[in-house]
């Protein structure tokens, strides 16, 4: 049994090994994110609100620029917005809202759906929750997401940096007559190629 269970240990080893060998052979590149804070423009807000009176829940949809009504509720919305998908998931809504009641509450301003406490309707009637946004893409758009590089593998990094070091030992023993062709022949300045900017087109 003790044998058996030996087998079965180093087994497991070798395998672990070659596991640990074949990922450090391919590094991979890091995930793709969209910088912080990135967020889309949608079409529509998902609203719910609930009635204390006789705790009745009802889920409202109201597009951006237009108006909604809800009992003695008027909601309306200015914008909605999605977190990136690489981010936590969350939506902002910009509402203005007015309970045509006498004294009625009113509320105008960011309510967020993971942060619901940040933005808050004081009625002791109703109650208004941000559920997400929806519809089609809208300003402001998301960033281009480029893929991170691949990082290159420590060995192979020396071993080019050795061969290098390797072909400009043995240009320097074939004399002076290399040298004076490649003085006489700069790299030109100014290619359309040399450019070292990128796009950062955050909403």
């Amino acid at each position: 049994m003790l044998m058996r269970s030996c087998q079965i240990f180093l087994g497991l080893a070798s395998v672990l090994s070659c596991v640990g060998t074949a990922m450090a052979a391919e590094p991979l590149a890091p995930p793709a994110m969209y910088p912080p804070n990135t967020w889309q423009g949608k079409s529509t807000a998902v609203v719910r609100v609930l009635n204390r009176l006789d705790s009745r829940a009802e889920t409202i949809r109201v597009p951006v620029g237009e108006m909604s009504h809800y009992e003695t509720l008027e909601i309306g919305v200015t914008r909605c917005l999605l977190h990136a998908p690489t981010a936590r998931a969350d939506a902002a809504v910009w509402l203005d809202i007015q309970d045509q009641r006498a004294e009625g509450a009113a509320f105008h301003g960011w309510m967020l759906a993971a942060e619901p406490s940040l933005g808050i309707l004081e009625s002791p009637i109703y109650d208004v929750h941000v559920v997400t946004c929806e519809g089609n893409d809208v300003q402001p758009m998301l960033p281009t997401l480029t893929p991170p590089a691949v990082p290159p593998l420590p060995g192979k990094s020396d071993s080019s940096q050795s061969g290098q070091k390797q072909d400009d030992a043995q240009g320097n023993a074939h004399g002076n007559d290399t040298q004076g062709d490649q003085d006489a022949a700069p790299p030109s300045s100014g290619s359309p190629t040399d450019t070292g900017a990128s796009d950062g087109n955050r909403p």
